[in-house]
C-alpha cells in the first residue's frame, strides 16, 4: 500500500500522520493487489477538509468530508470509502451469478 499525504494551509505532524495510516489500514483489507491512497488535508477558514483518492488494479475511489475536526473528517472519509467499496465488491460478486439457478437442496 502507497500511502501519500499532502496538507494545505496546515501543518504537518507526528498526530495526523499515524492517525491517517492506522485508519488507511483498514481499506488495505478488501485489496490483494497494487493500492495507492493519496490523502490532501487543507484548512478553509474554521473547516477541515479531507480528500481521499484510491486507486488500484482497475479501480478509483474518492471521497471527500468536511468537518470542524480533521480527525473526525479522517474517520468519515475512511467510512465512505468503506461503503464505497463494499458496495463495488458486492456488485462485481452479483454479476458473476447472474442467469444462474441455486437449486435447493
Amino acid at each position: 500500500m502507497n500511502l501519500k499525504i499532502s496538507y494545505k494551509h496546515i501543518q504537518s505532524t507526528a498526530g495526523i500522520d499515524d492517525a491517517t495510516r492506522k485508519k488507511s489500514e483498514k481499506l488495505k483489507k478488501y485489496f490483494q493487489g497494487k493500492l495507492n491512497l493519496d490523502w490532501n488535508f487543507t484548512v478553509e477558514k474554521h473547516a477541515h477538509i479531507a480528500h481521499c483518492h484510491l486507486t488500484g488494479d482497475h479501480i478509483e475511489f474518492f471521497a471527500e468530508a468536511t468537518t470542524d475536526n480533521l480527525y473526525s473528517a479522517i474517520d468519515e472519509v475512511v467510512n465512505h470509502l468503506e461503503r464505497q467499496v463494499k458496495r463495488n465488491k458486492e456488485q462485481t460478486r452479483n454479476k458473476k451469478h447472474i442467469g444462474r439457478e441455486y437449486k435447493a437442496a
